[in-house]
């Protein structure tokens, strides 16, 4: 009997320590996921030390329809479209691949070919698509009261983090480069880097002698412990000032304060916007799921969202996540379940002086024009290339010990209870 116990003793502690499912190869499993696929550095692309750690591929659809109602209409649109942002892209330099994407179709009807602009792009090398149409009416029957724009893109998300960069491969910022120019030298509006409370701030945040990155991280944290998060403010930008005078802000305003205290270091940062398919960080999206969002001049479940990319000679454009970094660890670090529309700076829109947080849909109109409008985000996940979750490999570890267990206790009672049985006679 007790070399029976000893045996299910000995079996059990084996069982713990070595398979792969315990709880001591949680370890093993955390250093395989992080490095999937190899550190990747180029720094023929100015980017180095990043790691893809996971991925997810989707298809995306958008459709936006605007039906004409009412009274004179004359329309103007513009929309972002989903850019390839990674070293392949023409549009993305020093900026690892985020988002790799093929656009499959765009098409915009209800509009002259003279009135659309395909494919533009501003300073910041966002890509949009502009148009605007005139609808008429004659016998009071509307000519062409619709408009509309629809396209098809495969693009593919990876879990990028960046680890493991020494001092020693870090560069020299130049500060004659056109990254300055639009990301650092200049206070703007919401961006106020000339600002005494903000410089007062910055300065006591981080150590002088900090490297970028050091500094990076500090004033990622200091954001996320010390502003409160307020999902009821208004879509209407605030800015960092406001931000850090109030403590309080949605991801905008967590983003513009982390921004504009990277800019006040000499640090070029800059802000990204789009949308979400969850606001769970944990959500792990897998073949066949879809998701459907929608905007209306009623109603909306977009998960629109900003997070921020700061700027790294030799290391590139590296992203984090203050809004979530208050719960989760996105400093230097970005997932597979955010779409980006706009990078740079808030979405303008000429000849209104609307500056929006995020950028679609967005189009103007006359004063009197009655309108119907909707904008569908269809999403659907074509392949994923995920890690299994450690908690989840925990739990099955857990389980199958226990089920070990009882199994082993039960035979070992029935062997003792024969071997009794047959002393007996």
């Amino acid at each position: 009997m007790k070399s029976e116990l000893a045996y299910l003793k000995v079996s059990c502690m084996f069982f713990l320590i070595f398979s792969p499912f315990s709880p001591f190869s949680l370890v093993k499993l955390s250093n395989f996921s992080s490095n999937l696929i190899p550190l990747s550095s180029s720094l023929e692309d100015g980017i180095s030390n990043y790691v893809i750690s996971q991925s997810v591929k989707y298809e995306v659809e958008i459709n936006f329809s605007l039906t004409h109602k009412l009274g004179f209409g004359n329309y103007m649109f513009k929309f972002s479209r989903l850019n390839n942002r990674g070293p392949n892209s023409t549009l993305t330099n020093n900026t690892p691949p985020y988002q790799e994407t093929t656009l499959l179709y765009n098409r915009i009807t209800g509009c002259k070919p003279s009135d659309i602009i395909i494919g533009h792009h501003d300073k910041f090398n966002n890509t949009y698509d502009s148009f605007n149409t005139t609808i008429l009416s004659v016998n009071s029957i509307f000519l062409n009261p619709e408009v509309s724009l629809s396209q098809k893109y495969s693009i593919e998300l990876n879990e990028i983090r960046f680890q493991g960069i020494e001092d020693s491969e870090i560069g020299l910022y130049d500060m004659s480069d056109e990254i300055f120019k639009l990301y650092c030298n200049y206070s703007e509006p919401y961006y106020e880097r000339d600002n005494p409370l903000l410089i007062e701030l910055s300065n006591d945040i981080v150590n002088i002698n900090d490297n970028p990155i050091d500094k990076a991280g500090k004033i990622c944290n200091w954001i996320s412990d010390n502003i409160d998060y307020n999902g009821n403010l208004p879509a209407q930008e605030k800015g960092a000032l406001w931000a850090y005078t109030n403590l309080e802000g949605d991801c905008s305003e967590f983003s513009s304060l982390m921004v504009t205290l990277l800019r006040i270091q000499g640090i070029p940062a800059r802000k990204v916007t789009g949308f979400l398919v969850s606001t769970d960080p944990d959500k792990r999206p897998k073949s066949g799921d879809t998701w459907k969002f929608y905007a209306s001049e009623h109603a909306s479940n977009m998960l629109a969202h900003a997070w921020v990319e700061y700027y790294v000679p030799n290391i590139g454009w590296i992203a984090c996540d203050p809004t979530w970094n208050s719960n989760t660890n996105y400093f230097n670090r970005i997932d597979f379940l955010r779409f980006t529309t706009n990078v740079g700076a808030n979405f303008f829109f000429p000849p209104s002086s609307i500056i929006s947080e995020f950028s679609n849909p967005i189009f103007s109109y006359n004063i009197g024009a009655e309108y119907e409008f909707d904008y569908i985000i269809k999403i659907t996940v074509v392949d994923s290339n995920l890690q299994p979750q450690e908690i989840g490999a925990f739990i099955i570890g857990i389980t199958i010990i226990v089920v070990l267990i009882i199994g082993l206790t039960v035979w070992i009672g029935w062997k003792v209870k024969k071997k009794r049985k047959k002393n007996a006679f």
